[in-house]
């Protein structure tokens, strides 16, 4: 398949320079500043994003073929696309790729994971390692409180934690211990492993 693998480099910078070109003379007042930002920014940000992704998820012209050959296919992979677009984080780009590369046919996992990772920050997936390192051998739950002294507070990663029960790397949990101005605390679900498997392969890759 080597002899087949595509520059993306080269396909991505061809691209965002014909969307500029169209830009440009498009009439409307304030387009052609719209259009300066849009291929300075492309060309310093979402180029590499872009070539990155689709260099590690490896994209060739088989796999491309295979896209366009399915209609459901092609969806997948503008959604995955658009993702990326939306995504700043370097871990988060890169753990995309990873899970593209492995589930690019299998539309409940990319929906969740697109779901999931979409805007991200690295910030966030940097707490979502440290929080699911957190959980004890015996539990399957996510506390976010801790104990200082006699007392119980909220986790120092509470806001972190929270979004990512929200984004569904935990799924939200109503246990018995809850109570009124308490914590809430997010269970494991069949993502969560795997997620986490991505995002500490990804780290190491960035």
């Amino acid at each position: 398949m080597s002899n087949k693998r595509i520059e993306w480099g080269k396909e991505i910078a061809q691209a965002g320079n014909d969307v500029a070109e169209l830009a440009k003379d498009a009439g409307i007042p304030g387009i052609g500043l719209l259009a300066t930002f849009a291929q300075n920014f492309y060309e310093r940000h979402l180029q590499k994003r872009f070539s990155k992704f689709l260099s590690d998820a490896e994209i060739d012209q088989e796999m491309i073929g295979k896209i366009l050959a399915d209609e459901n296919y092609a969806n997948y992979f503008y959604a995955a696309l658009e993702t990326v677009r939306q995504t700043h984080s370097k871990i988060g780009v890169a753990a995309l790729a990873l899970i593209y590369k492995d589930h690019w046919n299998d539309e409940v996992y990319l929906i969740a994971a697109t779901r999931a990772f979409s805007q991200v920050s690295d910030r966030t997936l940097e707490a979502f390692l440290s929080l699911y390192e957190s959980i004890q051998p015996d539990k399957d739950y996510l506390e976010l409180r801790i104990r200082k002294g006699d007392e119980y507070h909220f986790h120092d990663l509470y806001n972190e934690g929270v979004e990512l029960i929200g984004r569904n790397f935990f799924v939200l949990s109503t246990g018995a211990s809850m109570h009124a101005n308490g914590p809430i605390q997010g269970m494991k679900w069949a993502h969560t492993d795997s997620y986490y498997r991505y995002c500490r392969a990804a780290k190491a890759h960035v």
